[in-house]
């Protein structure tokens, strides 16, 4: 409605992505609970066997054990991460070339207008636009903690944009009939 007013026409193709895109990144920013808190036990208890003496302190560093249960932590840009953005991008120049054949072949653009899909340049910066998404999303996922996440949503992407480009190329040429 917003848009409307301000004479600003949005496609209706575009209203659910640019909905998601506003709502998604809300749903980044999980809460981490505090581990619970080691009680000790009464001082005039027995010991319980493999467990530290009431007095003992705790030790300031983790156990061997509770050190192994933590994925571990590793940088944005290292080698996984960077093949799976070179895969996003190569999707995605595999979709802008798809898109462009069935162009060419007199098919209808279904989730753009056929005149952004034309426009070579504007849909070369709407391909790169999705890479840069994709690594940005992953990146939110990074610096949030969610690493598997983070992997996941270049594996994804990298899916899905495949399966659209094959489909592109599968698609039938539309003939015009031919009278005899």
């Amino acid at each position: 409605m917003l848009l409307a007013k301000a004479g600003i026409r949005v496609p209706i193709k575009l209203t659910i992505p640019l909905i998601s895109l506003l709502v998604f990144p809300a749903c980044l920013f999980a809460q981490q609970t505090n581990p619970p808190a080691q009680e000790t036990p009464p001082s005039g208890g027995a010991q319980v066997p493999g467990q530290a003496p009431a007095s003992a302190p705790l030790p300031d560093h983790p156990q061997p054990a509770e050190a192994a249960k933590k994925p571990p932590v590793h940088r944005f840009w290292d080698e996984t991460n960077c093949w799976l953005f070179a895969g996003v991008l190569g999707a995605r120049y595999l979709d802008f070339a798809s898109t462009l054949n069935a162009r060419r072949r007199g098919l209808n653009e279904v989730l753009l207008n056929n005149e952004v899909v034309d426009n070579h340049a504007e849909f070369a910066a709407i391909e790169f636009g999705g890479t840069i998404t994709s690594v940005g999303v992953s990146y939110l996922f990074h610096r949030t903690g969610h690493h598997s996440l983070e992997r996941w949503t270049s594996i994804i992407h990298i899916g899905v944009t495949t399966f659209g480009a094959v489909r592109n190329f599968c698609l039938k040429t539309p003939h015009p009939a031919t009278e005899p």
